[in-house]
């Protein structure tokens, strides 16, 4: 007799719970575009209506991320030329303009650095410069983190601190000093406190020096594009000196509180009582198997190479180039270009032009000088038989380049053209005059608390997208400068410090260290919250000094 063991039963309830727990992404594909056709009531719908469906719907594909981000930003292609609100050809100018192409340069400047390992040279170089202590290692952590992260994606500045973070962590657990992994009560290993500590103070550095240029990051170039299409007659405020003029005080600043958070917590700094404090002391020969192996790391790396010495040559001159283009405290080289031209007009030359040539250059010049090798040659064997590498790889660079966030930008710049022309702006506005009676300052808080809430539990540029000119909207109806409510709600879409969905760098350190949600929400609830203050105070009293127009409307609003 064959036995066969009954299975639970599954009841209605059951299945519906398995049914969208496995197809959830599939439900919100189809039931989101049906349940906001209530947006175009009363039919027919008006060409405003038409942004507003698109706008929903494109912001909750963005957020519940059902089908990848950058299939998502192809909606306007599809919906505003199928219902008479932008051509075909005016909808695909939003995709490929000036922002577009100077984040896609700025992209390749940054690989140039990734490519040839300068970028651990500097980490290793800071190491050896500050300390071995805990409080030592993480502070140079934190800054060369920061100081890579202004210059290269915030993805690539974290996941270059993963394998120093694991090299200096072993020697300590070699030495028995820490454990580097924690056991469950499921025999599961997990982050133990001080590798949480490491790996998000990687991270967190990592987003917080991509506020210091305007290449830092995605999000900085997202906001200064939905600004002048918006604005195209205002002046070139966000340029790139007055940017980092803005930028860098705000960075140090938000690295100071964020690096002193977890120290108290994780280190017990300013705590030496404590049991943390006892438990994280290094003794001597525990410091000294530490630099030994940095020491060692280090050595490995060999001398400057002539690679990175013309990455250091053309980067350098890239952002030298950037300040000097038309700083407006001194007579740049585009003012120049100018002038001689006759052209009258100051936007006539921009960075993005800047970062193609040097771009350009990347892939022309050798990253080796091997071909000289020909002139010394007195035999056919003897010539090189493969040809000389270029300071960049194009075949290694077009497979790890993020161009889907390109199409993330074109979406919201198509958004922003849009609202602009139908008029959808002015009706969010018409919502919005009831904060009229607040003041601005705090309006401003809410601002900034409302998107970096956001921001944690949603892309950082889709964020940005979405937010920001409605921001903009915001300022003209309380009647305050569009560009400083910019400001509040550009920077802000950049912080997601709790939640590893937020931004990849997050994601990244979650998975290389096995750090829990938990531990991670612990670990950023305290620069969460001390970014949301010097932000508002940053913004509100310390932007008007670089931007002496933010408390005045001035006539290009108009």
């Amino acid at each position: 007799m064959i036995f066969r063991r009954e299975e639970p039963r599954l009841y209605n309830l059951d299945k519906l719970k398995l049914f969208v727990a496995v197809h959830w992404r599939g439900i919100i594909c189809v039931f989101v575009p049906i349940f906001f056709i209530l947006l175009l009531a009363p039919f027919p719908p008006k060409p405003h209506q038409w942004t507003a469906y698109c706008l929903a719907v494109m912001g909750v594909f963005w957020v519940t991320e059902c089908i990848p981000l950058a299939v998502t930003s192809f909606l306007p292609v599809i919906i505003f030329p199928l219902t008479g609100i932008l051509s075909t050809g005016d909808v695909c100018k939003c995709y490929v303009n000036d922002s577009m192409l100077m984040f896609v340069g700025s992209l390749i400047l940054a690989y140039s650095v990734e490519q040839c390992g300068l970028h651990e040279r500097l980490a290793y170089i800071a190491i050896r410069s500050i300390g071995y202590s805990h409080i030592r290692l993480l502070i140079a952590m934190c800054i060369v983190t920061t100081f890579v992260s202004m210059w290269i994606t915030n993805t690539a500045a974290t996941t270059m601190m993963v394998p120093i973070n694991f090299a200096v962590l072993k020697v300590f657990e070699d030495q028995k000093l820490l454990k580097v992994y924690d056991t469950t009560s499921d025999g599961e290993k997990v982050a133990s406190d001080i590798t949480t500590c490491y790996f998000c103070v990687a991270t967190f550095s990592a987003t917080i020096g991509g506020i210091g240029t305007l290449v830092g990051t995605a999000t900085n170039l997202v906001f200064k594009g939905l600004f002048t299409t918006t604005y195209p007659a205002a002046p070139e405020y966000l340029s790139f000196p007055k940017f980092s003029g803005f930028g860098i005080p705000y960075m140090i600043l938000l690295d100071a509180f964020m690096i002193l958070y977890m120290l108290i917590i994780y280190i017990g700094f300013l705590r030496p009582r404590t049991a943390i404090a006892k438990q994280n002391q290094i003794s001597p020969e525990g410091l000294k198997a530490a630099k030994n192996a940095v020491e060692t790391n280090y050595s490995k790396l060999g001398r400057v190479t002539f690679w990175e010495g013309m990455v250091i040559i053309l980067f350098g001159g890239a952002m030298v180039g950037f300040f000097c283009r038309s700083p407006q405290i001194f007579h740049g080289w585009g003012d120049v270009i100018n002038d001689y031209f006759e052209l009258n007009d100051p936007k006539f030359v921009r960075d993005s032009a800047l970062a193609a040539l040097v771009a350009f250059m990347m892939f022309l010049l050798p990253s080796n000088l091997s071909f000289c090798k020909n002139l010394k040659a007195k035999f056919h064997e003897e010539f090189p038989r493969e040809r000389v590498r270029s300071v960049l790889d194009w075949k290694s660079l077009i497979g790890s380049m993020p161009y889907s966030f390109t199409f993330l930008l074109g979406g919201g710049f198509a958004l922003s053209e849009a609202a602009k022309k139908t008029g959808f702006n002015e009706k969010i506005g018409e919502t919005l005059q009831h904060l009229k009676s607040l003041p601005n300052v705090l309006i401003m808080l809410i601002v900034i608390i409302f998107v970096i809430l956001i921001t944690n539990v949603a892309s950082n540029v889709a964020v940005c997208n979405v937010l920001t000119p409605i921001c903009m909207t915001l300022a003209k109806e309380v009647g305050q400068n569009p560009l400083w409510y910019v400001l509040a709600s550009g920077f802000s879409s950049s912080y997601c410090f709790m939640l590893p969905i937020g931004t990849p760098g997050n994601l990244v350190v979650q998975s290389a260290a096995k750090i829990p949600t938990r531990k991670m929400i612990k670990a950023g609830l305290g620069p969460t919250i001390t970014t949301i203050i010097i932000t508002w105070l940053m913004v509100y009293f310390y932007a008007p000094v670089i931007w002496p127009d933010l408390p005045t409307l001035p006539d290009w609003i108009k």
